[in-house]
């Protein structure tokens, strides 16, 4: 079985925000007013440049109407706009 390290979580983060947020039409600057997360920290996530709080984690989750869950797992081509 293969172990998850903590940049492959992040890359896994990065790709999937990028992806939720593509599907909802939203910007960085909406995902902030929605969020209440710091524009500047989600650039830096999609950018796999942090390793986020969980908490920052589950307030983009709750803003994208997803899981925190979806959102740290290994990407999936079958997330949908409708995935949650």
């Amino acid at each position: 079985m293969a172990t998850v390290t903590d940049k492959t979580r992040i890359l896994y983060l990065a790709e999937n925000l990028r992806r939720v947020m593509r599907l909802r039409n939203l910007s960085q600057e909406q995902l902030e007013a929605e969020s209440g997360v710091p524009q500047a920290t989600i650039s830096r996530v999609l950018n796999a440049k942090s390793d986020p709080a969980v908490s920052v984690v589950f307030h983009l989750a709750r803003a994208l109407g997803t899981s925190v869950d979806m959102l740290l797992s290994a990407p999936d081509e079958k997330i949908s706009a409708k995935s949650s």
